[in-house]
């Protein structure tokens, strides 16, 4: 087998991370911004945002000496999973529930032994998570347990194995017989919760198919927030992936309930 070429290699990453760059916060940007951000040596920055004008992924504004994403990258990958992206309504309702319920949403996916973010929506002055490709994972996060949640179990036990022999010495050791625990509650809530310190996650599967890889939604936010309002940010959550399926299907409460009013629907 011929051996990859490194440089080759990093090339290439460098170019997928400058198109990931650019966001709704950030829909233009300069070659000291790109330079800056990703720690790269501003010439052969400059090198690369050239490459990509020229084949069309970016276009370059020469008076104000910035540079902004083409319609070619938003047709990038069009043909996967249609009925979600394309043909679908999956990034409109990930944006709906990011506002109306004040949280910050990623949709992540699975590669090696780690969950990979590859959307994020993120309401202003919202600090949390990380950005598109950053990786969490996959036995430690909401994310992760949502998705391990429909893996047979012996599957399991040999990723658990796996993660710990390959984890750094310092890295606490996943323990197999609690994971399974929390996998079979989270298959029985159809979902998979998270908090550390201040911060809480609540992670459900929103499509698996033999066709494509399964895909997970997180919510993030004020650990406070959610334990007050699980009930609610559940049903925001339940009506979101929902209505993928079914557009018709009525729409979760804009607003937390009062809890004074009506006591009987306190949340957990």
């Amino acid at each position: 087998m011929k051996s990859l070429d490194p440089k080759k290699i990093k090339s290439a990453q460098r170019a997928l991370e400058v198109l990931e760059y650019f966001t709704d916060e950030r829909p233009t940007a300069t070659v000291m911004d790109i330079a800056r951000s990703m720690n790269y040596p501003q010439s052969s920055t400059s090198e690369l945002l050239g490459c990509l004008v020229a084949l069309g992924y970016l276009d370059r504004d020469r008076d104000a000496r910035t540079y902004r994403p083409t319609a070619r990258v938003a047709v990038i990958g069009s043909s996967v999973q249609p009925d979600l992206f394309r043909k679908g309504r999956l990034l409109a309702i990930l944006d709906h529930l990011a506002e109306e319920a004040g949280v910050a949403v990623t949709l992540a996916h699975k590669v090696g032994m780690s969950m990979q973010y590859i959307h994020l929506v993120r309401p202003a002055g919202h600090a949390t998570p990380a950005g598109v490709g950053t990786a969490t994972g996959l036995a430690s996060s909401s994310a992760g347990k949502a998705l391990l949640a429909t893996f047979d179990p012996n599957l399991v036990r040999k990723l658990v194995h796996r993660i710990n022999a390959e984890a750094h010495e310092s890295a606490p050791r996943i323990c197999a017989t609690e994971l399974a625990d929390e996998l079979r509650a989270a298959s029985i809530q159809g979902y998979a919760m998270a908090v550390e310190d201040d911060l809480a996650s609540l992670s459900m599967l929103v499509s698996l198919s033999r066709d494509a890889a399964p895909l997970v939604l997180t919510i993030h936010g004020d650990a406070a927030f959610f334990a007050e309002n699980r009930d609610w940010l559940l049903q925001m959550t339940r009506g979101s992936i929902a209505r993928l399926t079914n557009p018709t299907a009525p729409r979760p409460l804009a607003e937390p309930l009062n809890l004074d009013a009506e006591p009987q629907r306190r949340f957990a």
